[in-house]
């Protein structure tokens, strides 16, 4: 790949990444928030460098140009001086014809080249959402595993007569792993979006949790029951309370339930991941 081509790839990634970074809250579909400082700092450095080299690309042609004009007026001279002394030229072309072959070799290569920029243009255009119920579809076929331990967690103190606002994997680790069933008639708010259970009188109430992007993603989920299901992949806000695990139940890890009082549409958050 030449600098015909690398320049403009490299400030249409630089762009790509200013354009989710810098001018949007899109990064935040693929990585952490704590990753957008870096993403602007690396969208930058692409931009400039682009620039830089395109700059640098521009200088070497207006000299090369210029030396080609003083090839082209030595080979005219010496053109005519040959013929007054009869003799064959000493320079026959002004470009040597090496030049002529590698522009040709390269004229392949750059046109698959460009086709790297098709990714990038996905961008601009039409950004990749979140990962939503297609994801966890996926997913579906390996076996549910416990939440991880919350390390170093903020203290969790739920209130009887209000609303306890959780994270999905504060609920999950309080409602799998709490001796002291402080969840018991406290009510409760989540927020995730809806994935079809595929019983009719529950859904799941889900949130995707990642360690640094989407590609390590984990399914955190809730079957929610005593409301009608929303639309796929909707963003709700869901109150309710907490249904005890029954007695008996296997140590294999099933999804927290609860029982909805509310359900609210909301738009999706800035920061779909937990």
């Amino acid at each position: 790949m030449n600098r015909v081509v690398q320049s403009p790839l490299l400030l249409l990634l630089g762009g790509a990444l200013l354009k989710i970074s810098a001018f949007s809250a899109d990064y935040a579909n693929y990585v952490k928030p704590g990753f957008r400082p870096p993403l602007i700092v690396a969208g930058a450095v692409l931009v400039l460098l682009s620039v830089a080299t395109m700059a640098l690309d521009r200088r070497r042609s207006r000299g090369g140009a210029r030396q080609t004009e003083l090839l082209h007026a030595r080979a005219i001279e010496e053109t005519h001086l040959a013929r007054l002394v009869g003799r064959q030229p000493a320079i026959s072309s002004p470009v040597p014809s090496h030049e002529h072959e590698h522009e040709h070799e390269h004229a392949g290569g750059n046109r698959v080249a460009w086709l790297l920029a098709a990714p990038i243009a996905v961008i601009f255009l039409v950004a990749p959402p979140a990962l939503g119920s297609f994801a966890v579809r996926q997913a579906e076929q390996n076996s549910h595993v416990p939440p991880p331990t919350l390390v170093e967690a903020r203290p969790i103190v739920l209130k009887s007569g209000r609303v306890n606002v959780l994270s999905m994997i504060e609920f999950a680790n309080l409602a799998w792993d709490d001796p002291s069933g402080s969840l018991q008639g406290k009510t409760v708010r989540l927020t995730g979006f809806v994935v079809p259970s595929g019983q009719d009188d529950a859904w799941y109430l889900t949130r995707m949790r990642i360690a640094c992007c989407a590609a390590d993603a984990l399914t955190m989920q809730v079957m929610v029951k005593g409301m009608p299901a929303p639309d796929t992949d909707s963003w709700v806000r869901v109150t309710g309370t907490w249904i005890p695990r029954k007695a008996g139940r296997t140590g294999a890890y099933t999804p927290p339930e609860m029982t909805a009082s509310r359900v609210e549409r909301i738009t999706p958050p800035d920061e779909p991941y937990e």
